[in-house]
């Protein structure tokens, strides 16, 4: 069973059983493979560079929610300064955010459970995948504001007491959701002790 991050020396340190590092890094590959730039990185920083300046005419937001939650709009009242600055802007910022959530994995990836022990850099790239991972879920199980969560809460509750039945692809991300919040407010609160 987990247990939340600690500050301990410059470090921070939890358990986890293997499945539960296992789960994580499984939402974060997914999360990872959603928000990567379309266009893959060639390894030639220059070539990079240019291809993240974006080549596209009139780039849209993106039509998953998800995504255009993870993506938003640089402005809501003008549309073309919007697309201009996605244009120029979007590729870096998935490319990082991709980065981001691929430091967060190796570090789960190189504990020895059910040690847990990561730097703080590793701490706050886990913290930033999380929220992106978090984001996601959100958007599919339709959390937009405090009361989606109180149901999102309740209507798990009474999943787990047997009073209501679920789907279980929703079931399971409910239960995803809750376990990468604790697991985020864990590592902030560990994170702001350091």
């Amino acid at each position: 069973m987990a247990t939340a991050f600690r500050h301990r020396r410059g470090r921070l340190v939890a358990r986890f059983d293997p499945e539960e590092i296992g789960v994580v890094v499984h939402v974060l590959r997914l999360t990872r493979d959603f928000v990567a730039p379309e266009r893959p990185e060639t390894g030639d920083p220059f070539l990079d560079l240019v291809a993240g300046l974006g080549d596209e005419v009139d780039p849209e937001e993106p039509s998953d929610p998800a995504l255009a939650r993870l993506l938003p709009p640089a402005s809501r009242d003008d549309a073309d300064q919007a697309a201009e600055f996605r244009r120029l802007t979007e590729h870096g910022l998935r490319s990082r955010k991709a980065a981001t959530i691929t430091t967060a994995i190796e570090a789960l990836e190189g504990a020895t459970p059910p040690k847990v022990e990561i730097d703080l850099d590793q701490g706050r790239a886990l913290a930033i995948a999380l929220t992106d991972a978090r984001l996601i879920l959100g958007e599919r199980l339709g959390l937009r504001t405090d009361e989606d969560s109180e149901r999102l809460h309740e209507e798990l509750e009474a999943a787990l007491t047997g009073q209501v039945e679920l789907d279980p692809g929703t079931a399971t991300k409910m239960a995803y959701y809750d376990f990468l919040s604790w697991l985020q407010e864990s590592v902030t609160t560990a994170l702001m002790r350091a």
